[in-house]
């Protein structure tokens, strides 16, 4: 029985993410060397110029939906946990995980650092345990997109003087 998957599934699901993320002419996508723990390094630009924001994106792929479990607009993987995801919980900005099913490639996400404002304008990063996968599309990026923006803006705040 095959127990790792076909060598492709990797660079396929990286083409993928990297296909969804650039719809949107205000990321720079940047691949990120294998023992960093990050696949991707995604940098929001403002009119066409680098502003310092960024998340990271880990990037997983299985060949077949069959492996997905699906309850209304929620998705969980059947048999399949990332423990991995523990290496990038001290990292400084918000992380997704996308995942794509390649037989249809369908693309899945969720927060491993979640950013969190919180009252009074605190901002928070929460490692995220949930194992509940949202589907990925444009509307989505765009939301993860204001999300980042919207922690950045709060967490500029805090170093004002």
């Amino acid at each position: 029985m095959q127990t790792e998957q076909p060598w492709y599934i990797g660079f396929r699901s990286e083409a993928l993410a990297v296909v969804y993320l650039t719809r949107r002419d205000d990321l720079i996508v940047s691949q990120q060397q294998k023992d960093t723990g990050l696949d991707l390094l995604v940098t929001i630009t403002q009119d066409g110029k680098s502003s310092g924001r960024m998340f990271g994106v880990e990037v997983k792929a299985t060949a077949s939906s069959s492996n997905l479990i699906q309850h209304d607009s929620i998705f969980k993987l059947k048999n399949k946990r990332y423990n991995n995801l523990n290496v990038l919980r001290d990292l400084p900005f918000p992380v997704c995980l996308f995942f794509f099913t390649l037989d249809n490639d369908e693309g899945y996400y969720r927060w491993i650092l979640e950013p969190i404002l919180k009252d009074g304008n605190n901002v928070a990063l929460k490692f995220n345990e949930n194992e509940e996968f949202k589907n990925l599309n444009d509307e989505k990026i765009d939301d993860i997109i204001a999300i980042v923006n919207s922690w950045y803006d709060h967490k500029s705040n805090l170093i004002k003087l």
